[in-house]
């Protein structure tokens, strides 16, 4: 068993229609079959970061892939460890947030069947792992839903 330290969760948020809306994917049944038993779940965006890259590239790199400007970065502070038995590691999953522009053409991957993008409540309504709804709770408390936002956690 190793400890991996080179992936990261992001939580994509913008402002649409007066409300604040983060985006999550659907895992498609081609993937939940391969490496969850069936399982499908909704999930954010996250990547692993190469060798020698650093995390700001890596994200900017998550987020061309999906077609997504962005405004701002964030650092969230807030990390979770999961065992992932898929990759049979230990994992430390450091969370970061991004506003970006809203798009309704998010392309999609073997990965992933379909996305939406939903308010807070919404979203919890969705997920169900700990590691994302904390991760949610402090990008709502320390950036995207704050009156005074964090600007010592700002990378971008």
């Amino acid at each position: 068993m190793k400890l991996r330290t080179n992936i990261f969760d992001l939580w994509v948020f913008c402002k649409h229609n007066n409300q604040i809306k983060y985006l999550i994917l659907h895992t498609s049944q081609e993937k939940a079959d391969k490496w969850f038993n069936g399982g499908r779940f909704w999930q954010i965006p996250g990547e692993f970061t190469g060798d020698d890259e650093e995390v700001l590239n890596a994200i900017k790199r998550c987020l061309n892939d999906l077609k997504l400007v962005h405004k701002s970065i964030w650092i969230i502070e807030h990390t979770y460890i999961i065992y992932n038995p898929r990759r049979k590691n230990i994992e430390i999953i450091p969370v970061f947030a991004t506003e970006v522009t809203f798009t309704d053409k998010i392309p999609l991957t073997w990965e992933h069947s379909e996305y939406g993008w939903f308010t807070a409540d919404e979203v919890l309504q969705r997920i169900k792992f700990r590691g994302l709804k904390d991760g949610l709770h402090w990008t709502r408390e320390y950036v995207s839903e704050s009156s005074t936002q964090l600007q010592e956690l700002r990378l971008e």
